[in-house]
């Protein structure tokens, strides 16, 4: 009987280091250029702005998207590697958006919160000095206070 669940163990550790293994040759290799590459040929398509998901390349319908002070002003493709070097590490999500009022195409490492984790998505939105939230399943900002 105790051999079952040393059995699961083993197979459940081998499979964590493979995908961390994967995971650090996307951060250090030229995989990351490739995943910016991606992500900017999507960006060009969705002028109005998007979130991925970098390990499925899909969007999210669902949550609270909120952007790292980290990647704040990453406008170009060259400033994407950046952005995306820094999701790869942090929680593994993208965004980008269209300010109309710059004109410019803004590129962030985001943090993704469960829709029913509001408040943890605007204190984190706070100190990470954001002028919104999003929240994905309502196509809504909600703006906050950062003064």
């Amino acid at each position: 009987m105790a051999r079952l669940p040393l059995a699961i163990m083993v197979v459940a550790c081998s499979l964590l280091l493979t995908a961390c293994h994967s995971y650090s040759r996307l951060v250090n290799g030229s995989s990351v250029r490739a995943v910016a590459d991606s992500v900017w040929t999507y960006s060009l398509s969705h002028p109005d702005g998007f979130t991925m998901n970098l390990a499925t390349m899909t969007e999210p319908t669902v949550g609270v998207v909120v952007a790292y002070a980290a990647t704040q002003g990453c406008h170009s493709r060259k400033q994407l590697g950046r952005v995306v070097r820094h999701a790869i590490r942090h929680d593994g999500y993208v965004g980008g958006w269209l300010d109309t009022s710059d004109s410019l195409y803004h590129f962030d490492s985001s943090r993704l919160f469960p829709e029913d984790s509001i408040a943890a998505a605007i204190r984190f939105g706070v100190k990470n000095k954001q002028l919104a939230v999003y929240v994905l399943s309502k196509g809504a900002e909600i703006r906050l206070n950062t003064r």
